[in-house]
């Protein structure tokens, strides 16, 4: 099983009430009840802000775990991440991950020595009933794929 550097940070990012879009939420809480991975501090947030430079910036590993509107239907991708050349003109309230690296290493100059951002493929983003929607049936079944995804990241490193 993996073992997790010291500080590893999990963004579990997306809406709960959006369909598919809740998939991080769901392995985020699924890396949280696995005592493989009780060292990873996971995040849970609708959005990446600023005040998250903060905890980003005492990391050893980030990773950023989101669901894909572009990517075929329950495909888990991961894809290295490295700060944005610079911070968007307009800067407002949410930030994509390459975007908060760049930020982080702006205000502490320093960013994780490893950042990847780990997707799975969805298909609805309508909102939901309830307090946590349904995911499609091909997005549910790519969870232990993107399990694995994250498991194998960490051995990476």
């Amino acid at each position: 099983m993996c073992t997790a550097a010291k500080s590893t940070i999990v963004f579990a990012i997306g809406s709960t009430l959006r369909g598919d879009d809740g998939v991080a939420w769901r392995i985020g809480e699924v890396l949280e009840a696995d005592p493989n991975y009780s060292e990873l501090q996971v995040v849970f947030t609708e959005l990446l802000l600023p005040e998250h430079a903060a905890p980003l910036s005492a990391t050893e590993v980030a990773l950023f775990v989101d669901c894909s509107a572009i990517t075929r239907l329950g495909v888990v991708s991961t894809i290295e991440l490295h700060p944005a050349k610079e911070l968007p003109r307009i800067f407002t309230h949410h930030l994509d991950p390459a975007s908060l690296l760049k930020l982080t290493q702006d205000l502490y100059g320093i960013v994780p020595l490893h950042a990847f951002a780990i997707t799975v493929g969805g298909e609805s983003f309508e909102l939901s009933e309830g307090i946590q929607g349904d995911l499609s049936k091909c997005v549910e079944a790519a969870i232990p794929a993107a399990i694995e995804a994250i498991r194998a990241s960490l051995v990476c490193v």
